[in-house]
């Protein structure tokens, strides 16, 4: 590791930054491609599929707590190594998902896995960033998932084209397993174990950061629907052809939104970059719920992708910031909780509104529920960060 305390672009950030780009494109290559598995090889109906997202959230969210604390006892080397080899190896599980229940069960070990591997990631990209450059730091690794969401859908759908699942299935556990090797090759920041940290019910939660833990939850609510019903909506909307375009420019969308929304957040801090992205976001719900042809479907994307590189980002540094270096574990863990949470929730009653009304008026309700998001943003989240900012 350099020595330099004020240096980013260090190796082992470059390294832990391509090892969790590698296993988030073999997580996006089930995105839109596992709903239309669940529609066309196992032969249920639309709500259910909801369910296929909502129950690997919930197993990332039931994990993270856990897996947040252990990081903080234990040091974050090889709880993440070892989730991600077993994150790797579930791939190929699927090809065995023959029926709906069997899938379940899969989605949800394979959920225990990401949940503790994300944990992990960004628990070490945390403690590789310098404090200055935080902000600038969380946003470009996570402009790893955004390239990842740029390929990994399109080469999944490419492979699918054929309906070859089992390649699928392999393909995308060999491009996660590539990412092991570059977490053998990091040398992580010494570990100290903190006194006085024991495993409680209590040090599960970091309670400083559960005011931007609720307002990330009710955000991305809107988006656990699109990420999961996007393809279907495509195909409703005769537009299946251009479900790949929109993960492609909704990916670049949010890394371009990442890189400068860091930068941002560094120099004036959260309150204008925040409002500037849930108005993006709120405007893109609705172009798509209200223009279901290739212009505004396309255009959807990029704004949507911008709102969200904006927000998530600046939600997560902040949740970060009001925590001392000993908790960034449990404080990572329960803002990727709240994370996962609402994307669970966003699928399952998005998944209830198609069979009900319809996704095009889900989505219209999407971008009313961003608008409590910043309400709340507002009213309780920025006072309390405010208050609470360490500098460490």
């Amino acid at each position: 590791m350099t020595t330099d305390p004020s240096k980013l672009w260090t190796r082992d950030f470059i390294y832990l930054t391509l090892s969790i780009f590698l296993i988030s494109t073999a997580f996006y290559f089930l995105m839109p491609t596992l709903p239309v598995f669940v529609l066309d090889v196992l032969e249920v109906e639309k709500r259910k599929v909801g369910l296929i997202i909502a129950i690997y959230t919930l197993a990332a969210m039931l994990v993270r707590p856990f897996a947040g604390l252990l990081l903080d006892l234990n040091g974050r080397k090889w709880l993440l190594i070892v989730s991600v080899i077993l994150f790797s190896l579930f791939f190929y599980a699927y090809n065995w998902a023959l029926m709906f229940v069997p899938l379940l069960l899969i989605r949800f070990l394979h959920g225990l896995q990401w949940g503790t591997a994300t944990t992990a990631y960004f628990a070490a990209a945390v403690d590789i960033v310098p404090m200055k450059k935080r902000g600038r730091g969380i946003g470009y690794f996570g402009l790893a998932f955004n390239l990842a969401m740029a390929i990994g859908p399109a080469l999944g759908l490419l492979i699918m084209a054929k309906d070859n699942y089992r390649a699928l299935f392999i393909s995308a556990m060999l491009i996660s397993c590539l990412g092991i090797i570059f977490l053998f090759m990091i040398k992580f920041p010494p570990f100290i174990r903190p006194k006085g940290l024991r495993f409680t019910a209590k040090s599960l939660v970091a309670k400083k950061s559960l005011p931007v833990t609720i307002t990330v939850l009710i955000i991305i609510s809107a988006y656990g629907g699109i990420l999961t019903f996007v393809s279907v909506y495509a195909r409703e909307v005769n537009l299946d052809q251009s479900t790949g375009w929109f993960f492609t420019i909704m990916a670049v969308g949010m890394g371009l939104a990442r890189v400068l929304s860091g930068q941002i957040f560094d120099r004036y801090g959260p309150r204008i970059i925040t409002l500037f992205g849930l108005v993006m976001s709120i405007a893109g719900l609705w172009i798509l719920a209200l223009n279901p042809h290739l212009p505004g479907f396309l255009l959807a994307s990029a704004v949507i992708g911008a709102g969200l590189g904006t927000v998530i980002p600046t939600l997560q540094t902040m949740a970060n910031n009001v925590v001392v270096k000993s908790k960034r574990g449990v404080a990572n863990s329960t803002f990727l909780t709240g994370l996962d949470l609402g994307i669970g929730l966003g699928s399952l009653y998005t998944g209830w509104l198609a069979d009900l009304v319809s996704l095009s008026f889900a989505f219209m309700l999407a971008g009313g529920i961003l608008l409590l998001g910043l309400i709340h943003f507002f009213i309780f989240t920025l006072p309390h960060y405010r208050r609470n900012q360490v500098d460490e």
